[in-house]
C-alpha cells in the first residue's frame, strides 16, 4: 500500500507537476486547479511536517528564501498588484506556501471558483516563470 501524499509523489516524479523551480530542498510547481494565473505551491522536499512552524528556524528560513526567488520570478510573467502568500496546509500534511498573483484581496478567495486550463497552457506558463527565475 502506498501512503505517500500527493506532494511527496510529485517530488519522486509519481505524479505529472508544472514545475517553476527546484533546488536540493524544494520544489515549486503550478497548482493544478489555480484560483488565479500563475497560482505556485512551494514544498520542502524532505520535510515530513504539515505545519509552517515545525520546520527548524533554518528550514524555515530557507524555504522563506527560496519562496521570495519563486514570487519574483512570478511577478515577472503575470500582471498583478502583487503576489500574495498564503499558508493554510489543512488538505495535505506537508508544508506548503500558495503564491498567487493578486489585483485586490478577494484574490486570495480560496472559496472561489478554481479555474481549468489546459496542459498546454500550463506548459506555456510553467516554462515563462521558470525562465524569469533562472534568470534572476
Amino acid at each position: 500500500m502506498n501512503n505517500k501524499n500527493i506532494f511527496q509523489k510529485i517530488i519522486h516524479n509519481e505524479v505529472l507537476a508544472y514545475k517553476v523551480a527546484e533546488d536540493s530542498d524544494h520544489l515549486a510547481f503550478l497548482d493544478i486547479y489555480p484560483i488565479k494565473i500563475g497560482h505556485t505551491l512551494v514544498i520542502p522536499k524532505k520535510s515530513n511536517r504539515d505545519k509552517i512552524f515545525s520546520l527548524s528556524e533554518e528550514e524555515f528560513i530557507s524555504i522563506m528564501f527560496f519562496t521570495r526567488k519563486v514570487a519574483i520570478g512570478i511577478e515577472k510573467i503575470i500582471p498583478c498588484n502583487r503576489i500574495g502568500i498564503f499558508v493554510m496546509g489543512f488538505e495535505i500534511p506537508h508544508v506548503h506556501i500558495h503564491l498567487i498573483p493578486m489585483d485586490k484581496e478577494s484574490d486570495g478567495n480560496f472559496y472561489r471558483k478554481r479555474m481549468d486550463l489546459s496542459s498546454k497552457n500550463f506548459q506555456i506558463l510553467s516554462e515563462k516563470i521558470k525562465r524569469s527565475i533562472q534568470n534572476m
